[in-house]
């Protein structure tokens, strides 16, 4: 599977730069995104479940997230797909995504 970064996600990112354990997380799932062969191998993999992967609810439901903390936490990776080969990292939330959802709303 490819990774494709949009400007929102590479300004987002410096929020956990000095979050080392988050920072780590983040190239763990970035790395297991490029093993699987296409979102649905991610989506069912056991390991995806591990780093609490799941779809976004209401009017953010074509996204997705996975956890940066390994106990749970507010810091979360939000991602999308438009095509089966192709993940586009969005946003790095710190507030479990309610800073990502203002930023969706244009608040």
């Amino acid at each position: 599977m490819k990774i494709k970064y949009n400007d929102r996600f590479k300004n987002s990112l410096k929020k956990i730069k000095k979050k080392y354990n988050e920072l780590d997380m983040y190239e763990k799932i970035k790395n297991h995104m490029l093993r699987c062969n296409d979102f649905d191998e991610f989506k069912k993999n056991t390991i995806s479940r591990m780093y609490g992967f799941e779809q976004l609810k209401y009017d953010l439901n074509c996204y997705y997230s996975c956890n940066l903390n390994k106990n749970g936490g507010t810091d979360r990776l939000i991602f999308s797909t438009d095509d089966n080969k192709l993940i586009t990292l969005e946003y790095v939330s710190v507030d479990h995504y309610e800073d990502f959802k203002k930023i969706i709303r244009g608040k």
